[in-house]
Order: C-alpha cells, then structure tokens, then sequence
C-alpha cells in the first residue's frame, strides 16, 4: 500500500508533494518544449469545417454584436450550446483580431495548461515527482491530444476543467476547503458541455462510497462545492429560459442529445468508431504501458482496496459507459480520459525504468521533442478552407451586406462549406437541402450562390430564362449569381 493509498482512505494523512529544485527544472522544460510544440502549430492557416469554424463564427458574431451573454449563429440566436467556449474565442479575437490563429489559441492555451495539470494531479496522488513527470510527458507527447489541442473545438478545454475539479477533490481529501473549490471548475465544465460536465460530479459521488468514506458526501465544503457547481451555470441558464421560455429547453435537450447522437451529416458516420479501435489507432507508443499500469492498478484497487486505484478507474468508466452508448462514437470523446490514461501509464514506466535511467530517459525524451519542434517548423502546414478562404471575398463583392447567402453541395447535408463561409465571410447564409428547392429560389429572385461544380452542371438546364453569372471558382466549387 503506497503513500498515495493511504492520502486518499485516511483522513489527516499526508503526502510529501514539494518539489525539489531540479524537479522544478525539470517540468519547466517540459512546459517550454510542450509550449513550443503547441503555439507554433496553431499558425496552420484554414480552419476545419465542422466544429472549428462553428466556434469560432460563434465567438465571432459576440464580438460582432457586442452581446456576449446570448450564443448566435448565422444572424440568430442559437439556444442549444452553453456559452463558455464562444466566450474564450470572443475574447482571444478582443485581444489579438479575429484570425485563423486566434480561434485556435484559446484551445492551445488550456491544452498545455492540462498537461501541467497532470503533473499536479499525478503529485498529490503519489507524491512521487518522478512519476508525476512520467505523467506530464505522456500527456504531452500523445498525438491524439496535442493535435486537438490545436482545434478551436470544446473538447481539450473540457478536459481541463474536468482534470480541474478532480485535482482540487483530491487536495480535498487532506484539506476541505479545496472540495468547495471544485464547484468553480465543475460549473464551467458544464458551461462548456452542458450536462456532460457533471460526469465529474458522478466520480466524486461514487469514490467516497467505494473507498468507504461515507461521511465525506456529508461534509459541508463538498455540499458548498455541489451548490456552486449547480448555481455558476444555472445563472446563465435561467436567464436563457428568462429571454426564450420553452423553446430554449426544447433546443437545449436537442444539444444533449446530440451529444449522444453524434449525428453530423455523412462524415460523422463514416468517422464513428469504438473507442478499443480509436486507442489502437491513436494512443500509440504509450499503449503498452497504459494496458499494464492499468493491470497493476486494477490488481491494487481489488486487493489492496487502493483508494487511488479506484478513483482512476471510477474516472475511466464514466467517461467509457456513456459515450459507449452513444450511436456515434468520436474518438475524441475520449480526451477527458487522457490525463487518467496519462497517469496509468506513467505507473507502468515508474516500475519499469530502473532509478539509475530515469534522468536519460527524461533527456532522451527531450531530445526527441526537440526534434519534433524542428520538424514542425520546418515542414509547411497543409492548409484547410482552401475552397472558401478563395470564395469569401468574391461572394462579399458580388451580394449586398443583408443578403443571405443560398448554399447548396454535393447533395449530401453537408455543412462544413456552411461553417467555413460564416468564419470567412461577412454574410449569412440558406442551406438547401434538394436541387429543387435551389432552382425554386433562383426563379423567385437575384441570388447569389455557392455551388458544388457537379451540381451547377445539373441545375443549369432548369434556369431556362435566367442567366447565371460566374464571378467566381476554386478547385470544387463554384460562385454564381443570376439577377
């Protein structure tokens, strides 16, 4: 039974969590190497379709309108998502301009804040400073994490806050102060993902009942932490229902739902995947050592009733058994696991490693970032967008600034070309859903219009009597207007 056991089953024991002044060193470097990884990636220019230029319009639109307390999207009020991430990215385009770089900065900046959280976390648990950077230099060199960590997307964001609220749980355990503390995180993890974010709240539930600590549920610092969890995003939420009555309930749950769903259009279904299949693929060199820390831990929780062994595996399950019941399953449900993950692993390598090869291994590992550093700077980033970032402008020229915007490819639902042009354009847009709703509203008036090449080939023998203009093209897609 290790220190970290005895921290979390015993109330008023005490684990020696300082650092030594190399140690201190040593998770400096890491953060500057892990910066340099991060912040030079999110120059690649475009945004993604789906969910990056989502974001990033939202945030754009509160700078727009100078509203940051109600979420729009495309001219009108959105009533499904919580506010806090538009909120980072309209402050990220206050300070440094609305650009491509900006929309990613705030997810780069709590991306490295969460590896360093690790190292925090993997501390007060075991109070062995050797593991804990063991833990942060997992996180840091998962691919899998870094390179959502350079999306304008939720899901690092949520993470931290998650890894958050679990860490000041664990301080609480030796100082109860810090169990009311945990509202703070817990609360903008539910303002990030809605209902989702109480995932955490179930952990710190069911640990207190498996470790048979059934007085901490009682304690009032942890009730004060609930109450705030509860009262921080229910200020937004009721003003919400306050401005919007019913229709923002029913949107609201449609959101949750679609979190389950996960249904966004034909690239969602292709991408979904079970998450054995997603560790496989992505969780690579780190993989053998997660398996077999887990296996140590699991042996640790059964037999030793290690109360640290089971918060980790509580931690895993509640992320696993929801999502896995889900019609969609995104491997990038899976990042709030990550610093978990981060932590078996690094038990693995902590047993493995012999104390004489610790420090080159750490070096070693170094030296490797640094490559990676190089390499990135080195090797021109493929760009996104391309299609819009070419059309945008054009479009902008060539429609009035009320207009909206008739968007119709590849006959599919698709709405990543919709996304991008509200990021890069300065007008809103009509998605239609069928050719013959398109030829409908090119009959009805002038328009102006972004097209996949195919289906402007197949439209044009139904606009007899009207001429389309071309006024502009990029490699798939084409802009026209007809007056």
């Amino acid at each position: 039974m290790g220190v970290a056991d005895t921290a979390l089953r015993k109330e008023g024991e005490r684990v020696e969590t300082h650092l030594p002044q190399k140690q201190s060193t040593r998770v400096l470097l890491l953060t500057l190497l892990f910066a340099l990884l991060l912040f030079p990636s999110i120059r690649r220019p475009g945004l993604a379709g789906y969910d990056d230029s989502y974001w990033a319009h939202e945030g754009k639109e509160m700078v727009r309108t100078g509203d940051w307390w109600s979420v729009r999207f495309d001219g009108n009020f959105t009533l499904e998502h919580p506010p806090l991430f538009p909120w980072l990215e309209a402050a990220s385009f206050k300070v440094f301009g609305i650009h491509d770089w900006a929309a990613k900065f705030p997810s780069a900046v709590f991306g490295l804040a969460t590896i360093l959280l690790t190292y925090f976390l993997a501390l007060e648990l075991t109070g062995d400073s050797w593991l804990a950077l063991m833990a942060m230099l997992v996180l840091g060199s998962t691919q899998f994490f870094l390179k959502n960590a350079t999306h304008a997307m939720t899901d690092v964001t949520f993470t931290f806050f998650c890894t958050l609220a679990l860490y000041f749980y664990v301080k609480g355990l030796k100082n109860p102060v810090y169990l009311a503390l945990l509202g703070f995180p817990l609360g903008a993890a539910v303002l990030t993902r809605s209902v989702v974010g109480f995932f955490v709240l179930g952990i710190i539930l069911l640990h207190p009942l498996l470790t048979k600590k059934y007085g901490l549920l009682l304690s009032p610092w942890l009730v004060l932490g609930v109450m705030l969890a509860v009262a921080i995003p229910g200020a937004w939420y009721f003003s919400q229902y306050r401005l919007h009555g019913g229709d923002f309930v029913r949107s609201h749950l449609q959101f949750v739902n679609g979190l389950i769903q996960a249904n966004h259009g034909p690239k969602a279904r292709v991408q979904g995947s079970n998450y054995v299949v997603a560790l496989l693929k992505y969780y690579w060199p780190w993989l053998p050592f997660l398996l077999w820390g887990m296996f140590l831990q699991g042996r640790a929780a059964v037999r030793q009733e290690d109360g640290r062994a089971r918060l980790l595996f509580i931690w895993v399950l509640a992320v696993i058994l929801p999502f896995s019941l889900a019609q969609t399953k995104f491997p990038r449900y899976m990042i709030p696991l990550l610093p978990a993950f981060s932590i078996f692993s690094a038990m693995a390598l902590n047993q493995w490693l012999p104390v004489a090869r610790r420090k080159m291994f750490f070096y070693a590992a170094c030296g490797i970032g640094c490559v990676a550093i190089c390499l990135s700077l080195l090797i021109p980033p493929k760009g996104r967008a391309e299609d819009i970032v070419k059309l945008a402008p054009i479009v902008d020229a060539n429609s009035a600034p009320g207009q909206r915007i008739l968007i119709y490819t590849y006959e599919d639902g698709r709405t990543d070309y919709q996304y991008q042009f509200l990021w890069y354009g300065s007008r809103y847009t009509r998605v239609l859903e069928n050719l013959d709703d398109l030829v409908a509203w090119l009959h009805a008036g002038a328009a102006t219009v972004i097209i996949d090449k195919q289906s402007y080939q197949k439209i044009l023998p139904a606009l007899s009597g009207r001429s389309p203009r071309i006024v502009g093209e990029s490699e798939n897609l084409i802009c026209f207007t007809v007056s």
